[in-house]
């Protein structure tokens, strides 16, 4: 990269241009699809979900598709390419933020009566440049009750060049009289296989190995989040490893690993308390935190009891071979009584932590509690 060369981030980098660079999110594109090339769009769209399951880009593509010039002024897409095609002068004014008839606001910082009545006065002017004026509210259950009133008079008839997308992490927030006067789209979290299939995608792009380990542990940890994803990934990147393996990923995601949490299995499940200990401090003086070990440690004994049970664990656990042979020795020795107790404990364990300003106290407890339980037995 040049010196004077702006970084761009992967996931805005690697943000999809056409609805089938969309990982997961099947229902809703194959609606939008169709409404598109019918001329069936609405006028108002709810699109809500969690972080980083690509509402924002699905509402820049529907802008991009409503006012795409495939078949107009612009390029001949490839065959068999429907709108938006991503390479037109529409597609790409959108992609770049320059389409004036494309107004993404903020309603954290713009969410009074005010900022909404400036929108309805804007919306009496027909677009300058493009077929349909778009209006991409981003977290829009940050408006006022005030505002969310003056958007009502505004969604019940809006003229015909006005297109709506309100998005939303928290769709309970918005009144009833506003999600009823829209189309609404949940936004699922995406699977872990299509997160790991585009994470190994991206990394082919930019010249970087990633085992297939690696990748399918950055899925697991965005949790279904592909924004999440990128974010680990990115930090991968950035330290310049020219291979990404699992054992990297698991030290930049501070996660224990599996062989710490083996062992720490073991001192449980012989009844030795102080070794448990002694290992649960060291792991915790190599900067690892309390919640992330007690979560990789369910997963762990997670894996260990689907292994005793499933032919073929490779496809539910989204490990490797060679870790799942490395946990069923690992876990070969320990009964189910054993492993569904502890994963218990350490459910219950969770969620109290979640609650608690002692959080490494209740963790000494809970293993101290298994390791005596398992003595006495």
């Amino acid at each position: 990269m040049a010196e004077n060369e702006r970084y761009i981030a992967l996931y805005r980098r690697f943000r999809p241009e056409t609805f089938d660079e969309v990982l997961g999110q099947e229902h809703v594109v194959r609606v939008l699809k169709h409404q598109i090339q019918t001329g069936s769009v609405g006028h108002a769209y709810l699109f809500s979900g969690t972080r980083g399951t690509g509402k924002t880009t699905m509402a820049r593509l529907l802008a991009k598709g409503v006012n795409c010039l495939m078949g107009g002024d612009g390029p001949v897409p490839p065959s068999g390419v429907l709108r938006p095609c991503g390479i037109c002068a529409n597609c790409i004014a959108v992609k770049n933020g320059a389409l004036v008839d494309v107004i993404e606001i903020d309603a954290a910082s713009n969410n009074g009566v005010e900022d909404v009545r400036d929108l309805r006065d804007s919306i009496i002017y027909p677009p300058a440049a493009a077929r349909k004026k778009v209006f991409i509210i981003d977290e829009v259950h940050m408006f006022s009750k005030a505002a969310f009133n003056a958007l009502l008079k505004t969604l019940e008839e809006p003229p015909e060049h006005i297109l709506f997308i309100l998005c939303t992490t928290e769709p309970g927030k918005l009144p009833q009289t506003i999600l009823s006067r829209c189309l609404k789209f949940d936004f699922r979290r995406v699977p872990m296989a299509r997160i790991a299939e585009g994470i190994a995608g991206i990394c082919a792009k930019i010249g970087i190995a990633i085992t297939d380990d690696a990748a399918a542990l950055i899925a697991a940890n965005a949790d279904g989040s592909v924004r999440d994803g990128l974010s680990i990934l990115e930090q991968c990147v950035q330290a310049g490893e020219q291979t990404i393996t699992r054992e990297f990923v698991l030290e930049i995601v501070g996660s224990p690993g599996d062989e710490s949490i083996a062992e720490l299995t073991g001192h449980v499940a012989s009844g030795d308390a102080a070794a448990a200990l002694v290992r649960l401090d060291a792991m915790l003086a190599d900067g690892m935190d309390e919640k992330r070990i007690m979560d990789d440690w369910i997963e762990w004994l997670r894996s260990a009891l689907l292994i005793k049970f499933v032919a073929d664990p490779e496809r539910i656990l989204n490990r490797s071979a060679e870790n799942i042979a490395a946990i069923a020795k690992q876990g070969a020795a320990y009964e189910t009584a054993f492993i569904n107790e502890a994963i218990y404990t350490l459910a219950k364990l969770r969620n109290e932590a979640r609650w608690s300003s002692s959080v490494r106290i209740l963790f000494e407890m809970a293993i101290i509690e298994m390791s005596e339980r398992k003595k006495d037995n």
